[in-house]
């Protein structure tokens, strides 16, 4: 089984310390547990506390393990009822009530047979017996020895396998006689009914004796009387035996729901008042936002957030450990778990990464898919001419990948059997590249800053650069350079398609790269990169690329519309040599590869997106990027991509967050109205604005809820343009967003703008489809 399936925690109960990472989120457990402890300690009554609020930025960051180790860590100190809330429920307490008994019930005790609502039951009405004895009502040999049994572990007394079974078949014996004295020692100490909790007190104690679902289903019927303040009582009852830490959690079917959420709060608060009742309020931030946050009154939402904590995000030293834990328990063996950290690698997954932004959910999700390709290359050994590769001895040597002719395989010539090719041509020449990805990245392109148009005369960091003789240039194959270029007219109506067929001819790997070509390679490489993704083929855009130009060498003959301006030159990253080419993408393949499983199995990563947008923006010549922050949402940006006649707003953030959206929107409105005033004055064309967002089949409802909402003005709804990405598409622009991340962290010796130099053809269908007009 594959040790990383299972990545979802369904509740607080079972969730074992030694399977857990002690580092992650450890301060927050201490704080919850120390908080806790101080108000049980503190004084003798724990009521008016504030409520404590744990919030996460989404699903997968461990709210509810979290809990589990919290349940842990109160080793029987407390009573855990977690309570999660259904659709049908009508908020109230008595949905508290039974929601939490039913979870109680549910939940399997230490024992066989118990559950943690028989072991509640059972340490309640201990508690009761202890303290007639205590107060002398109950007549008793030993009372010293009978105490110490009774305040311990209530199953081994109520058991009738457990080590202090005598006094719970006493209780069974005398279980009449004890019903009413029971009820009266109870009434001493909570204010309720007396015909509710003398009901209470027998079902509870039917239940601890025997267990079994009538005894529950009578608990469950007096916890929804809310005319007998049932659910009210069971809480005081179960006070009596230990603290009661109420857990709510699983809130996410009431998104975008105000008006539970204000009963909820509403509720909880109320709940956090009762004495020996603590109440911890579990949430995703989205969920905070859509229901409670700014939709409560702010009293009330000054209260909920009085204690509240942020969960963080798995390091990379977590994830190692959580890897190992994994691998241990699912019993893979050292070696083979050894070979596989090597092949997810955690270094380099968690590289370029925003500290705390990976959830554990997250990284068990990508652990699982690498998992099933690693587990795809250990698959059935391959079966060759009738004879297994792996059967072969040192004395039959090694086969070759391929041959320049295969032997024909014949009675009379069997010693050629060593010479089959394993894979035909093609076959070989792509997993040689995936090779080369897969591997550790081999010294590529040299580590400098972009290298100016004309070569050095001298050598570079102390080395000679060897350029090749003039013969070397007369001889080299010049038949793409002896070729007159395609004719070129502004106005035709393929006019991009012309210029990039044109600047293609430079590229060819026979043209001469010589010192006088003087850098124009390079510079016709990113344009012809650039111009490959060109919104609209517009006049006015292909002069402004034409301006980019430096002047033509005498191997190309330029037509007067490409005659260079007085701006300067644009200064690129060198061409990489075909080895050096090949070896980025093989990288690129590899990565892209990898990402496929995250781009399946995740939500789609605004952040990466942002990273690689943000630094096309800075590198393409004939965009101008820009970034804002928005205003009212310190530390969140709005980028903008002005290219000839369009600006490009992108909208980068989950759909549900309602705030930024609204925020957005009034940027984009306002930065309309901008550019319609340039316009204006200065009698120009009056460029066309669009906000730019992404979405995949994941995001297609969320993104219909948005666009359906108030969030953007009528007045801008035309203006919005969803670029759909299937998966192929996300995985391509992962593996490009970490392929420049390890770029500029230096892990790959090639710079961001070279690494864009050789590998912008690869999204060609993203350019296009950003800066497409309409």
């Amino acid at each position: 089984m594959n040790p990383f399936a299972d990545d979802v925690c369904a509740g607080p109960f079972g969730v074992a310390e030694n399977r857990s990472v002690p580092g992650l989120n450890g301060d927050i457990l201490g704080q919850l547990t120390t908080t806790i402890d101080e108000r049980q300690s503190s004084t003798g009554r724990t009521g008016g506390q504030p409520l404590l609020l744990l919030t996460a930025p989404r699903a997968g960051y461990g709210k509810t393990h979290l809990l589990g180790r919290l349940a842990a860590a109160a080793n029987g100190q407390v009573v855990l009822v977690p309570l999660a809330f259904r659709l049908e429920d009508t908020i109230g307490i008595s949905a508290v009530a039974v929601r939490g008994l039913e979870s109680m019930a549910r939940a399997e005790a230490s024992r066989e047979g118990w559950t943690k609502l028989r072991e509640a039951c059972a340490g309640v009405c201990a508690t009761l017996v202890r303290r007639l004895i205590e107060n002398g009502t109950l007549p008793c040999a030993n009372p010293e020895q009978a105490l110490r049994v009774l305040g311990g572990d209530p199953v081994e007394v109520f058991d009738e396998k457990g080590s202090a079974r005598l006094i719970g078949d006493w209780v069974r014996r005398f279980e009449a006689q004890l019903r009413k004295p029971m009820t009266e020692q109870a009434m001493r100490r909570v204010p309720a009914i007396p015909t509710a909790l003398e009901s209470w007190v027998n079902a509870m104690l039917n239940h601890a004796l025997d267990g079994g679902m009538s005894h529950m289903a009578v608990l469950r019927m007096l916890a929804a009387d809310e005319s007998n303040e049932g659910p009210v009582t069971w809480l005081r009852l179960l006070g009596l035996w230990r603290p009661v830490v109420l857990l709510v959690d699983h809130l996410d079917a009431y998104y975008r729901n105000p008006e539970a959420g204000l009963r909820i709060a509403s509720l909880l608060l109320d709940m956090s008042e009762m004495d020996g009742v603590h109440v911890v309020l579990s949430l995703n931030q989205d969920v905070w936002q859509a229901t409670f946050g700014h939709h409560l009154p702010s009293a009330m939402e000054d209260r909920l957030t009085a204690s509240q904590m942020l969960l963080r995000g798995i390091g990379e030293s977590e994830a190692a450990t959580l890897l190992r834990l994994r691998l241990q328990h699912a019993g893979i063996p050292i070696d083979a778990g050894r070979e596989f950290a090597m092949f997810l690698d955690v270094k380099r997954y968690f590289l370029g990464r925003p500290l705390g932004s990976v959830s554990a959910r997250t990284f068990l999700r990508h652990a699982a898919k690498q998992w099933d390709f690693f587990q795809q290359t250990l698959s059935a050994p391959v079966m060759q001419g009738g004879i297994s590769l792996q059967t072969m001895t040192a004395d039959e040597g090694v086969r070759p990948l391929m041959t320049e002719e295969v032997a024909e395989s014949t009675e009379e010539n069997d010693s050629h059997a060593g010479e089959f090719p394993i894979f035909d041509s093609s076959t070989t020449a792509q997993m040689k590249l995936m090779a080369e990805g897969l591997a550790e990245p081999t010294p590529a392109l040299p580590q400098q800053d972009e290298a100016p148009l004309l070569p050095p005369p001298a050598g570079v960091n102390g080395k000679h650069q060897h350029l090749p003789p003039p013969s070397a240039l007369r001889n080299a194959d010049t038949s793409d350079a002896d070729e007159a270029p395609a004719q070129f007219s502004p106005s035709s109506a393929g006019a991009f398609e012309n210029l990039r067929e044109m600047l293609g001819k430079l590229r060819q790997p026979s043209a001469p790269h010589g010192a006088e070509s003087n850098g124009t390679h390079s510079v016709a490489e990113r344009l012809a990169d650039v111009l490959g993704a060109a919104a609209t083929p517009e006049p006015a855009v292909a002069a402004a690329a034409a301006a980019e130009l430096p002047a033509p060498s005498a191997a190309v003959v330029m037509p007067p519309a490409f005659v260079p301006s007085s701006r300067p030159a644009v200064t690129a990253a060198p061409p990489a040599p075909n080895a050096e080419r090949d070896a980025l993408l093989g990288r690129y393949e590899a990565l892209r590869l990898q990402m496929a499983a995250e781009a399946v199995s995740l939500p789609l990563d605004f952040t990466k997106l942002a990273d690689l947008i943000r630094l096309a923006g800075r590198r393409f010549p004939l965009v101008r990027f820009s970034e804002h922050e928005l205003p009212g949402m310190t530390g969140r940006y709005a980028m903008c991509w002005s290219l000839q006649g369009l600006e490009v707003v992108f909208g980068l953030a989950n759909f549900a967050d309602g705030s930024y959206w609204r925020t957005l929107a009034g940027f984009a409105a306002g930065r309309l109205a901008e550019v319609n005033q340039d316009a204006l004055s200065t009698g120009a064309a009056v460029p066309r604005l669009k906000i730019t967002t992404f979405k995949t089949d994941r995001e297609q409802q969320s993104w219909a809820i948005l666009q359906h909402s108030t969030s953007f003005p009528e007045v801008l709804k035309t203006n919005v343009d969803p670029i759909h990405l299937d998966t192929q598409n996300v995985a391509a622009l992962y593996a490009m967003q970490r392929i420049i991340k390890e770029a500029e962290s230096g892990a790959l010796e090639a710079t961001p703008a070279q690494v864009m130099s050789v590998l912008a053809r690869e999204l060609d269908f993203f350019w296009k489809r950003v800066t497409r007009a309409a």
